[in-house]
């Protein structure tokens, strides 16, 4: 993985967000091996907030390392994914940027280590934790029993 990440920060911020945002030195950007569930996470504190980028997920799509650290850097101003944050991702777009509101899939696929099927209607449930008590659970489209499948 590229240790670039502090030079695209400074060009971003120079770029589309006129040096609003905090300096890099300010920033502590790192690739992470535990994010296993999404692209990147920010944590926006008001004194030295954190960035950190998905090495699962970049691996698979190194391409998306650009669009993910724009993303990020939209969360030191914007919470949450709402009108705003598209607003602010459509002004970027339209500056040349190349920001997306989601990314494509998960970072790392889950492990499945038990399937649970309905007895009545046979929808099937993939868990990786085997549930402690298995008959207070009911199917969640018909409310039959859920038995336990080897796998």
């Amino acid at each position: 993985m590229s240790n670039n990440l502090y030079e695209l920060y400074e060009f971003f911020n120079s770029k589309y967000f006129n040096n609003t945002l905090p300096k890099s030195s300010d920033v502590l950007i790192e690739w992470s091996s535990r994010l296993t569930a999404s692209a990147g996470i920010c944590y926006p504190k008001p004194i030295n907030p954190i960035i950190r980028l998905s090495t699962h997920y970049h691996e698979k799509f190194p391409e998306e390392i650009e669009s993910t650290l724009l993303h990020e850097m939209i969360h030191l101003t914007i919470n949450g994914h709402g009108v705003n944050f598209k607003k602010e991702i459509d002004r970027i777009n339209s500056l040349g940027g190349n920001v997306k509101r989601y990314s494509k899939q998960r970072a790392k696929e889950k492990k499945i280590n038990w399937i649970y099927k309905c007895k009545k209607c046979s929808r099937e449930y993939k868990r990786n934790r085997k549930f402690s008590n298995i008959s207070k659970y009911r199917c969640g489209a018909c409310k039959g029993k859920i038995l336990e499948i080897k796998i």
